[in-house]
């Protein structure tokens, strides 16, 4: 059995939820969901009237790298979706990114974990 589920680790786990609205309006079929003693639910992919998949967290940290690998892919695969790059992989895609750019990233990553309060 993991860590147990306090509430600290709850408080976290909603600061994360909160850092990352932007993302769920960037994607427009995703929300997080607080469920209580059960921790927090990722809802993606909505069609049709129901979600598609969707992940329980209890542990803040890995809630937010999966959120922030979900913005990642969001701001390098989009841009090349329908063209020819659209075949690229993700660490391709990133190795291209002017120094600027990944300087941008690394910012918005910092200022992602800060609003978590994660930022250790």
């Amino acid at each position: 059995m993991g860590k147990a589920y306090t509430k600290k680790e709850h408080d976290k786990c909603k600061q994360v939820a909160e850092a990352f609205q932007e993302l769920y309006a960037m994607y427009g079929d995703m929300c997080v969901l607080d469920a209580g003693d059960f921790g927090f639910v990722h809802l993606k992919w909505f069609r049709d009237g129901y979600f598609d998949g969707n992940t329980v967290y209890t542990d803040s940290r890995e809630m937010f790298d999966d959120l922030w690998e979900m913005w990642m892919d969001y701001v390098l695969l989009a841009p090349v979706k329908g063209t020819d790059r659209e075949e690229l992989d993700y660490d391709e895609l990133y190795a291209e990114l002017p120094e600027d750019k990944k300087t941008e990233y690394e910012q918005k990553r910092q200022e992602l974990l800060e609003l978590s309060g994660l930022n250790d």
